[in-house]
């Protein structure tokens, strides 16, 4: 009887390990499956909506350069804030005498940034495959390549980093948070700084 407890005791503890492992795979997996049924109310369960808009609003607007470092604090670094405060003004002085001189030469407004295209359904799915910045143009009944399976970059108790890879757009890494014992969410997508080679993520 003791050994049957064990044994049963034994298989719990390993499916609730694998359980934990497997976790973030299978909540990466139920994103494409409630992306392509357009189950928004799922989605809003397994996507921090707010986090993964935050993380791709400022990978959109670095561009190819990608994301810079936080500014320096001015209570902890007064120096570098200083310096960093008077190359903005600098910077932004020079651009400015620069148009007023040469008006021909003026770059023309950027395009806006509207992190929310990447976060329909549709462009969600787009990343999973991982089709980057073209995700917000993706139809799936035009892609007719296999979605390429996700890898393990990175695990920990709290989180997990899965990268997806196409050719040519490169490595797309989707990171979740765990948010209780087994549950976990998506809370940052991040798309690859180099340029995109294909034109169509209809590939």
């Amino acid at each position: 009887m003791s050994r049957l407890l064990g044994l049963a005791l034994l298989v719990i503890v390993a499916l609730a390990a694998g359980l934990f492992c497997f976790g973030p795979v299978l909540a990466f997996y139920d994103i494409r499956s409630a992306c392509q049924s357009q189950d928004v109310g799922a989605l809003a369960e397994l996507v921090d909506y707010d986090a993964v808009r935050a993380s791709l609003r400022l990978q959109l607007l670095a561009g190819k350069d990608g994301v810079a470092a936080p500014a320096p604090n001015a209570i902890n670094d007064p120096v570098g804030a200083t310096g960093g405060a008077l190359k903005t003004v600098a910077d932004s002085v020079g651009k400015a005498f620069d148009d007023l001189i040469h008006p021909d030469r003026a770059a023309p407004p950027p395009p806006p940034i509207d992190a929310n295209s990447y976060l329909t359904p549709r462009a969600l799915l787009g990343l999973t495959y991982g089709l980057a910045r073209d995700a917000d143009r993706f139809d799936p009944a035009h892609y007719g390549a296999r979605p390429p399976a996700p890898h393990l970059a990175f695990f920990s108790l709290d989180h997990v980093r899965l990268r997806v890879t196409d050719a040519a757009h490169g490595a797309t890494v989707l990171t979740f948070e765990r948010r209780g014992l087994t549950h976990w969410r998506l809370v940052h997508i991040g798309l690859p700084t180099a340029p995109a080679v294909a034109a169509s993520p209809a590939g």
